[in-house]
């Protein structure tokens, strides 16, 4: 795991100067603390900082051929590496090193552009081929690892993170329609970035940079069609032997290696799947919270005795006032899912004792996990109901429900099903997922910002991907892997985990295991409420029912506490402040009666003050306006 960075000019020798380079690879060296390698050659400017996992010795970045006429970076692991190797030195090929990386470079050989679908694993490739004066850069199939990069004239400038760009940007000017997207989802999704003149490579797509031009393709789609034949018999055995090979594969490691327990199912399988095929006791490490409601040590705790793990846990006391500047730091764009709190400790502690660590991220989109899935069903029928009666009777008594805090608001989950009165189902999904939304809070945003984009084109943005005709939760949970998945999950991981130079891998987002359970007829994903139904009968040998059959949790944090807590005096000195930059944005009068009422508990306005907060330290943090 690393970060890559680096430029290609066609126009010029030298695409960057020496001091250019250097600023691009100390901006991630991170990603990379053990050390960083640059390549300047005509045309090309390469920059690679490495945390060494696979050949720790002889791996370096970036890699070239025999000939010296390609050469590559990487930031990620393939996970098929050996047998990939195997197959090209019987082509001929001759390596030099024992590394995962090197394989890439002659794939390229032989298939070129081709070359990244023979790859298993996660992924930012950059290659650059002399001879054809040609850049290519890949993404993996999910959006694991992230790829930034600008295009001017006949330049390119590309990195693990925006910040490593920066160094090389002419400008800093802020994409408003990215911002409207952050304020409204609380992230900035592919292709856009907060920057203007700045974009991210999509998941599962590939760049080709030339004399002639840019050309983005995209290698990789989820499979959609469902198999009506297979048994849930057989489908479960399936489930349980790609899981566990998945699992498997992802053990390779010439480093320290542990797994993060939730106390989930998915981690817990994780875990469980791991337990049974290595002779060795497996690490495994766990987060609580002060506030018993939103601690699952006890359950992290049963699965670690069970397998008789090297098991540590610790309790997140948050210095939020300390650590904020660097996690938004981290974080990289502006970014308000509050997880990304407990994901930073836990990938600071946990990097104390290994360099790898295995997750469950991806159970939820995989085998149907989210409650909201279940409630876009809900939602079906809901919207069957005449209009009339949804939008003057029922929602106007919704409208009444007091929003409260607590992780589990049956009555909270009542008011969204019901307010604002929405049109179908899909639109109602949108809106369960947005921050800001237009229905009920367009009329917050100052004059001035309401001027930089038509609130038509905000609320429009993402109702292209719920165009199936598929069931409501199989529509729901193929948008969350385009959207959700690789913008928000993937970011909070990728960025958190690499803030310590800790590389995070996640079986259940195998690309194999994705295309399986997406073929699979939903009634074996879930039934009514209860979610991985496939995956808990496939694992009922291994995991106990009082870890199987509980709700879902997720990994929320008690953030509306927080806010009438440790983090009061610093959320109204960061929002009401009058040189407060997002106040250009929402109205000063309505960021005071959000504090007013979330202080006086009269509602619980935390995601969207939490959303503002983020924003406000991100452009503080990285001196950039708002305007």
């Amino acid at each position: 795991m690393c970060g890559i960075t680096g430029a290609v000019d066609f126009t010029t020798a030298e695409p960057i100067t020496t001091e250019v380079l250097d600023s691009m690879c100390k901006s991630i060296e991170h990603r990379g603390p053990d050390g960083t390698r640059k390549m300047l050659r005509q045309h090309l400017a390469f920059g690679h900082t490495r945390l060494s996992v696979i050949d720790t010795e002889g791996g370096w970045q970036p890699i070239s051929n025999e000939d010296d006429s390609i050469h590559v970076i990487l930031n990620g692991e393939i996970y098929n590496y050996q047998n990939l190797r195997c197959s090209l030195e019987k082509l001929g090929h001759t390596f030099k090193t024992a590394s995962d990386t090197e394989v890439i470079v002659h794939l390229y050989e032989e298939r070129e552009n081709q070359f990244v679908k023979e790859l298993d694993g996660m992924f930012a490739i950059a290659i650059f081929d002399e001879r054809k004066k040609r850049l290519v850069l890949a993404r993996d199939r999910i959006g694991k690892k992230p790829l930034f990069y600008s295009i001017e004239r006949n330049q390119l400038i590309f990195g693990s993170e925006l910040k490593a760009l920066q160094p090389a940007l002419k400008s800093r000017e802020i994409n408003h329609a990215s911002l409207r997207e952050y304020l409204t989802y609380g992230y900035v999704g592919a292709p856009s970035s907060i920057l203007d003149g700045v974009q991210k490579l999509p998941p599962g797509n590939l760049l080709e940079f030339s004399q002639n031009g840019r050309k983005i393709e995209r290698y990789w789609n989820l499979n959609s069609n469902i198999d009506s034949d297979i048994s849930f018999e057989e489908a479960c055995s399936q489930v349980r032997e790609r899981v566990d090979q998945a699992v498997k594969s992802r053990q390779i490691s010439d480093v320290a290696l542990g797994f993060f327990l939730s106390g989930g199912i998915d981690s817990s399988i994780t875990v469980a799947s791991a337990a049974t095929t290595m002779a060795r006791s497996l690490k495994t490490f766990s987060i609580g919270f002060e506030e018993q409601s939103f601690s699952e040590l006890p359950y992290a705790r049963n699965i670690a005795e069970r397998f008789s793990t090297e098991h540590e846990e610790f309790i997140v006391k948050p210095d939020l006032i300390g650590d904020i500047a660097n996690i938004v730091k981290a974080a990289d764009e502006p970014f308000a899912d509050s997880s990304m709190v407990p994901m930073y400790y836990l990938c600071r502690q946990t990097r104390k004792h290994v360099t790898v660590a295995i997750s469950g991220d991806g159970g939820d989109e995989a085998f149907s996990g989210y409650d909201r899935y279940y409630g876009i069903s809900l939602a079906e029928n809901f919207y069957r109901t005449p209009h009339l009666i949804r939008k003057g009777l029922i929602g106007p008594i919704a409208c009444r429900i007091p929003e409260q805090s607590g992780k589990r608001s049956n009555l909270r989950r009542l008011k969204r099903l019901a307010f604002p009165a929405m049109t179908s189902p899909d639109e109602w999904y949108r809106g369960w997922m947005q921050q800001f939304r237009v229905e009920t809070h367009g009329d917050v945003f100052t004059t001035d910002f309401m001027k930089k984009d038509s609130v038509a084109e905000w609320r429009d943005r993402n109702i292209a991907l719920f165009t199936s005709k598929e069931p409501g939760d199989r529509r729901a949970r193929l948008a969350d892997i385009e959207t959700y998945l690789p913008n928000d999950l993937m970011v909070k991981t990728d960025r958190m985990s690499m803030a310590f130079g800790l590389e995070v891998r996640s079986p259940f987002l195998d690309h194999r295991l994705l295309e399986f359970s997406s073929s699979l007829p939903e009634k074996y994903l879930r039934s009514n409420r209860n979610g991985k139904r496939i995956l808990k009968a496939a694992y009922a040998d291994l995991i106990p029912p009082e870890i199987a059959n509980r709700p879902k949790e997720g990994f929320t944090v008690p953030i509306a506490t927080w806010i009438n807590g440790p983090l009061k005096s610093t959320i109204r000195e960061h929002l009401a402040a009058g040189s407060a930059q997002v106040s250009k944005i929402v109205e000063p009068t309505y960021i005071d009666r959000m504090l007013y009422e979330h202080t006086n508990m009269k509602h619980d306005h935390s995601i969207r003050l939490w959303n503002l907060f983020c924003l406000e330290a991100w452009a503080n943090e990285f001196r950039v306006t708002l305007s």
